[in-house]
């Protein structure tokens, strides 16, 4: 296995014209190829005529989205290609909307008032007190009555004038009755539109009593409600007539088609998709192209001259989640190594032991394998949970409890010195690694001599410091290794030795300082581990003392659970700043072309044509 990112594969597909469109779902569906175009004849006529349609597609649906169904595809007794698929789409869509047209403004008009005739209804059940309905929606003639439902500001400090208002205030609403002269009215109306108001229109031959008016508004909204049912059947019988869903679907695939294709080499018979593939050997997308019945032709060859091909990370199935982590810098170049097997390792092991609690692990371990098809990225709480399962068992701790189980290393709160440092060991172990994959990088930029010239030096004194801790007498060691990086430096320099050494000088210091900074940072493994378990003992102290089995059962329970989600988050977080801040800038300058697969279309599998109705 090699640690170098891979190349993808250049390809060449040759297909029938007719098939064009169902071998660009099969290829965004497969997720393993990347387009880019390349020859001379060039076949531009697939989309300016499809983008002139797709903005009256675009039209439409801004106007009728909300009211049309979901998209759906039925299978095709022909193909045929994109335009004339949109072209009979728009067609079926344009008579429905010439037909829906009085019907969706009808619907519209019902929405809102029943929308307002749900809130009266709540106001009419809800207030404690509220006025004569009857001679406040009358007022006039030389008054102006009013009510507003107001937004998320406050109540209006000052209303203008004579205005007379009484407020409402419901649990989830707040209403606003005002009643005076006309333009002080339209003034308080302007007041509270800035504050994001609605005015609500109140029936005047409503009952003067709530309780009397609450009964006529809900007949109201009832025969409302059946005209908006109405209504939207009527629709129904019109998508059913058109076959709306299935127009949709082929308008939807049609534009993620124009959108994700780029310019093809095609005839009037044959068209050729080029581009970037991550199938090795172009096996898999020729069984997938002919499961679906698409006749072509896959072929990998050498990339044309000056396409400079995209990087893939190849690594072992269950190393993949941990990729995110390189992911988040970008992709590693040809010369530069893949962290990601490193990475595997490392951050399971600091993720646990920072959490290390067998009940705790548990819970993050069935989270992760409950959730990591819907949010993929959570598969890293798999393996996290089985460390902090197995660092549960070393500690002794099961739920926060260290009394269920004996521990079989020890309990952290026993020897916090030992906890601090095995971290800050196992730190320096890791930035050694990121030192290696550097030297590894300097040879495979061809720069192996320059490495050894200038940065052996800075290895040699950090080993000889490390070294130091147990035996003083490294230390000459390392002024060895700083005087190697200073003359290494200056030796590899053309002209203007002095300078270059003096430079070097102020790098070295700049690199220790780092270094020992970054070695301590890992203290904080050992300190979050500590915190848990002093966490954990203040819970169950709290249980302890409250008394009642029942009390403290659910002490404990709360407690578990701010802690499994309060410090989940927070080791989380810290296991992400010490692989990105700490390791990766040992090495990692992640400069490559990351590989970008055709995305398929979301909101509903690719659609086929469906002959005009």
């Amino acid at each position: 296995m090699s640690l170098r990112p891979a190349s993808a594969n250049w390809f060449e597909l040759l297909v029938m014209r007719d098939d064009l469109a169902e071998a660009m779902k099969v290829l965004a569906s497969s997720r393993r190829v990347e387009l880019q175009s390349h020859g001379e004849a060039k076949a531009p006529m697939l989309m300016p005529e499809c983008r002139e349609l797709l903005e009256e597609f675009d039209e439409l649906e801004r106007l009728y989205r909300h009211h049309w169904p979901a998209p759906v595809h039925h299978e095709p007794d022909e193909r045929d290609e994109p335009y004339d698929m949109l072209q009979d789409a728009l067609g079926r869509l344009r008579r429905w909307a010439t037909e829906a047209r009085d019907i969706v403004e009808h619907l519209e008009r019902l929405t809102e008032r029943g929308n307002d005739q749900e809130l009266l209804l709540r106001m009419l059940r809800d207030a404690e007190t509220l006025p004569d309905l009857a001679q406040f929606s009358q007022a006039g003639p030389m008054l102006e009555s009013g009510l507003f439902l107001l937004g998320s500001g406050d109540w209006p400090d000052s209303t203008p004038g004579t205005v007379i208002t009484q407020r409402v205030a419901l649990p989830a609403q707040r209403f606003l009755m005002a009643v005076g002269l006309p333009d002080e009215m339209s003034a308080l109306e302007q007041q509270l539109h800035a504050q994001r108001a609605r005015r609500l229109i109140l029936p005047p031959d409503l009952p003067p009593q709530a309780a009397e008016a609450e009964a006529v508004m809900r007949e109201r909204l009832s025969e409302t409600r059946r005209q908006m049912d109405d209504a939207r059947e009527a629709l129904r019988t019109l998508h059913e007539r058109f076959d709306i869903a299935d127009a949709i679907a082929d308008a939807l695939f049609v534009r993620w088609y124009v959108n994700s294709v780029p310019e093809l080499s095609a005839t009037e018979h044959f068209a050729w998709i080029s581009g970037w593939t991550s199938d090795t050997d172009g096996e898999e997308l020729q069984t997938l192209l002919a499961e679906v019945g698409v006749k072509g032709l896959v072929q990998l060859t050498a990339a044309p001259p000056g396409f400079e091909a995209p990087l893939l990370l190849k690594n072992p199935r269950w190393m993949r989640p941990f990729e995110l982590f390189t992911e988040m810098l970008g992709v590693p170049s040809a010369g530069e190594a893949d962290p990601t097997r490193v990475v595997a390792i490392a951050t399971p092991l600091m993720f646990g032991y920072m959490f290390g609690d067998v009940g705790h692990g548990a819970v993050l371990l069935l989270a992760g394998f409950m959730l990591r098809r819907r949010y993929p990225p959570l598969r890293l709480l798999i393996y996290g949970g089985v460390m902090s399962i197995l660092f549960g068992f070393a500690f002794g701790s099961v739920f926060a409890l260290e009394t269920l189980i004996q521990p079989l290393w020890i309990h952290p709160l026993e020897q916090p010195v030992l906890i601090l440092f095995l971290p800050m060991a196992g730190g320096a172990v890791l930035l050694l690694v990121g030192m290696c994959l550097d030297a590894l990088q300097a040879y495979w930029q061809r720069k192996g001599r320059y490495w050894w010239e200038t940065g052996a030096g800075l290895v040699l004194c950090y080993l000889a410091l490390l070294g130091s801790i147990m035996e003083p007498r490294l230390l000459w060691l390392a002024l060895g290794g700083a005087v190697w990086f200073v003359a290494g430096h200056a030796l590899v320099s053309s002209e203007r030795r002095f300078a270059a050494a003096g430079s070097a000088a102020v790098e070295f210091l700049e690199s220790m300082l780092q270094l020992i900074v970054n070695t301590i940072s890992f203290v904080r493994v050992g300190a979050f581990a500590l915190a848990h378990a002093g966490l954990s003992m203040a819970v169950v102290g709290l249980a302890d003392a409250a008394g009642p089995l029942f009390v403290a059962g659910i002490i404990l329970l709360l407690g578990n659970a701010l802690i499994i989600a309060l410090e989940g988050l927070v080791v989380s977080i810290q296991t992400t700043r010490l692989v990105l801040f700490e390791f990766f800038i040992r090495f990692l300058h992640a400069e490559g072309r990351p590989f970008r697969p055709l995305a398929p279309l979301i909101t509903t599998p690719p659609p086929k044509h469906r002959r005009q109705q």
